[in-house]
């Protein structure tokens, strides 16, 4: 028997670095197969799904063990699990009662703020289980919850009731732009040009950003982020040191504030009744631009601070 026929068939003997090549192998035809069956189902496994992971890893774990195992029957079997398991998930969108049937439904826990006792007991939870579940999704009272659902992945969505729900941009009838997805622009201290230029900016234009931050050297910075309203979030190695921050917005605040101040002096100090009213309408202008604008460019802890 030669040595590739050792390593893919049973033998009696096989030397350590028969075991190391079947080790190498196995590895990368697992990692293959965790690629076919995807993301879902190696994230958040079904019933199939678990049982699949179980029986490939037991084909692995005898055929890396025990020599006189038939390696390439452990491979084909591997395989063979695979694609059961896909053709199955397939089958499962094609028809979805087939799923239902083979993963199960979705099993209503609480309705309308009632426990569903039997459905409980069907899952074969407990009331310990269910409020651990409820305080995890935010909601620790029953009078809250409009429904709690196991879903066939194991996992408890709740819906609150819609009184409970807070309150978005839309219910206050507000108009929000729209938040796309971050790009990171700087990490380990390299900075990504291609994600700056996709997002249409230069690199002299992020040293400048970091510059007026306090930031001299990109090598200090961990991570950069720039989301697309051209705000820049800067995280730096230094852990003992606050993060940086750009100070023109609070510099903006405190002029406009000044402004806001001498108008109401004028306002008071002039005799003139026309001037004196144009003074108090500028400044109640600048007051209601303030209000505006603090809480769109300030941190909470800046607000509270009055310095």
């Amino acid at each position: 028997m030669s040595y590739w026929e050792e390593i893919f068939f049973s033998t009696s003997e096989l030397h350590i670095f028969g075991f190391l090549l079947r080790g190498v192998i196995a590895f990368l035809y697992l990692l293959l197969l965790a690629r076919l069956m995807g993301p879902v189902e190696m994230g958040e496994l079904t019933l199939i799904d678990f049982i699949v992971a179980i029986t490939i890893g037991s084909l692995a774990a005898a055929a890396l063990v025990d020599s006189e195992v038939h390696f390439f029957s452990s491979i084909l079997n591997m395989g063979l699990w695979t694609f059961l398991a896909i053709a199955l998930n397939f089958l499962g969108i094609r028809f979805p009662y087939m799923r239902r049937l083979l993963v199960g439904g979705p099993l209503v826990l609480i309705k309308n703020g009632k426990i569903q006792e039997k459905n409980l007991f069907r899952a074969k939870l407990n009331f310990d289980d269910l409020m651990s579940a409820l305080r995890l999704k935010g909601a620790p009272l029953l009078e809250d919850v409009e429904f709690a659902v196991l879903e066939p992945k194991g996992d408890i969505s709740v819906i609150k009731k819609s009184q409970k729900q807070p309150i978005s941009a839309e219910d206050l009838k507000m108009v929000v732009e729209q938040q796309g997805m971050p790009s990171i622009v700087l990490m380990n201290g390299k900075i990504l040009r291609k994600n700056l230029n996709r997002r249409g900016y230069s690199e002299n234009w992020l040293r400048h950003k970091l510059y007026e931050i306090g930031v001299d050297d990109p090598q200090a910075v961990s991570l950069a982020q720039l989301d697309t309203q051209g705000k820049l979030y800067v995280d730096i190695y230094d852990d003992k040191v606050p993060r940086p921050r750009s100070t023109k917005e609070k510099e903006l605040v405190l002029k406009l504030e000044k402004v806001n101040a001498q108008l109401e002096i004028f306002a008071g100090d002039t005799v003139n009744e026309e001037a004196k009213e144009l003074y108090r309408q500028y400044a109640r202008q600048t007051a209601e631009l303030l209000a505006r604008l603090k809480p769109m460019i300030l941190k909470a802890e800046e607000l509270k601070d009055p310095s």
